[in-house]
């Protein structure tokens, strides 16, 4: 039964470290275009 709790933790943590690097990604993608924008 743990092992399938660890396993799902891990899937979630796996999950959630994707969608922290694709909001990064966003996040850069807009600060350049405000930056560019204010210039």
């Amino acid at each position: 039964k743990k092992k399938e709790y660890v396993k799902c933790l891990e899937n979630r943590v796996a999950v959630l470290e994707n969608q922290n690097k694709t909001l990064i990604e966003e996040l850069k993608a807009l600060k350049d275009l405000y930056c560019h924008k204010a210039e």
